[in-house]
């Protein structure tokens, strides 16, 4: 068991909420991630949250796109915990599934909605360097069925004292001993490899909130398209 997972049981739902917050403010302000990603979609969009977990970013991004859906998926079975009840209405909730169970229920024509916007938070750290070229492909099999989808990644460049903490973290706190950080110019030469050219940009957060970034790709859409 994890020193997470022990913290968790001694404290209860509502104080490891407590904790949660004050931790991840160390880490990340969830204000600025959820403006700086509000600023490339628009409003009235569906959004696919890979590996949303606890739900808690989520909240500030529904505060400022009043009008969007989510599907939230991950791995882990039990999630969304701290999704407040404002916004559960607005929630579909898909424990214990990955992008690529997603993405074969969109190719069956199964009940799985096709997305405008793919959100990747804070995940592809904790995916092995030697698995995100699978993980890209599963994006490129989303374009393939969504054209027009907006893929938006969300992590932490290294070199920083809280990317190199946060790093410790997970790997001795929450378990993760697969943890790699994966640099902005990484990711975007990871993902136009596997991908193809795409139109790509970085929104403000990392001038905001370094070491966290956000980069945006899109397929590139030829005049009068």
């Amino acid at each position: 068991m994890s020193i997470g997972s022990i913290v968790r049981t001694v404290l209860g739902p509502r104080g490891f909420r407590v904790v949660g917050r004050l931790y991840r403010e160390v880490f990340v302000d969830l204000g600025e991630v959820a403006r700086a990603v509000a600023t490339a979609i628009p409003d009235g969009v569906h959004i696919l949250d890979v590996g949303g977990g606890d739900g808690e970013p989520l909240n500030y991004l529904l505060d400022r796109l009043q009008a969007s859906t989510v599907t939230m998926i991950d791995l882990s079975p039990a999630i969304g915990g701290f999704l407040e009840e404002k916004h559960r209405s607005r929630v579909e909730i898909r424990g214990g599934m990955s992008l690529r169970q997603y993405v074969d229920g969109i190719f069956v024509g199964g009940p799985h909605r096709r997305p405008d916007v793919l959100l990747v938070s804070d995940v592809m750290h904790h995916i092995p360097a030697d698995g995100r070229a699978a993980f890209y492909h599963e994006i490129g099999r989303l374009f393939d069925r969504c054209p027009n989808l907006t893929v938006i990644i969300k992590d932490l460049e290294p070199g920083h004292w809280r990317t190199t903490l946060g790093r410790f973290c997970d790997r001795y706190i929450t378990g993760d001993r697969n943890v790699r950080m994966i640099s902005r110019g990484e990711l975007v030469t990871g993902i136009t490899q596997s991908l193809g050219a795409l139109d790509s940009f970085e929104t403000f957060l990392h001038q905001e909130d370094a070491p966290n970034y956000a980069l945006v790709f899109r397929k590139h859409q030829l005049a009068g398209q």
